[in-house]
């Protein structure tokens, strides 16, 4: 038997969009209408930035990232992000006592981690009722219905992340998926 993490779905709810969807955005310099992927983890190479940075240089302008977490070599990462053209729409904010807010502001999580088995981050995520995007060797990836609550993909692919990030530049798609996956939490 397998028996999963928990996640109280009391403080992860969607009514954290209401809570801090525009306070987050404007503190942040994030526009308001933009689609808005949001990273949370430490240790970014392991858990993928890396590709998260090149999926997100092929999407519009209109898509940004917000990255939340801890990570020795974070001005490497910055770099990066400013070479792929990203400086005005990568958005490191460091590690942070309470992620709840950013759930809140953003529109979809992205996890394309090379190892986690299983990252609360997803389920919280989820409960918070966004989509997840995570790799094959993640653990959440069990509780993903491919095209109904989130994608799965190698964490190594990034044209197929891309193109799965793209997918959620819809509105109308992210909503029903974002529903979608906080019944799969609840």
């Amino acid at each position: 038997h397998v028996i999963y993490s928990g996640v109280d779905t009391d403080i992860y709810h969607p009514r954290l969009k209401a809570l801090y969807r525009e306070a987050v955005r404007d503190r942040l310099g994030i526009p308001r209408d933009a689609t808005l992927f949001l990273f949370v983890g430490s240790g970014f190479s392991r858990k993928g930035v890396p590709a998260l940075l090149r999926a997100m240089a092929t999407l519009p302008a209109s898509a940004h990232v917000l990255l939340v977490g801890r990570d020795k070599h974070l001005e490497r990462y910055r770099t990066e992000a400013a070479a792929l053209n990203l400086a005005q729409r990568a958005h490191f904010v460091g590690a942070q006592q309470d992620v709840a807010p950013f759930y809140g502001a953003a529109d979809a999580l992205v996890l394309p981690t090379l190892y986690d088995p299983f990252p609360n981050v997803a389920l919280e995520a989820m409960a918070a009722g966004l989509p997840v995007i995570t790799s094959l060797k993640s653990g959440a990836a069990e509780l993903v219905e491919e095209g109904v609550n989130g994608y799965v993909c190698d964490a190594l692919d990034v044209a197929r992340l891309a193109a799965l990030m793209a997918k959620l530049l819809l509105p109308a798609q992210r909503e029903q998926m974002g529903a979608a996956a906080r019944r799969t939490v609840e």
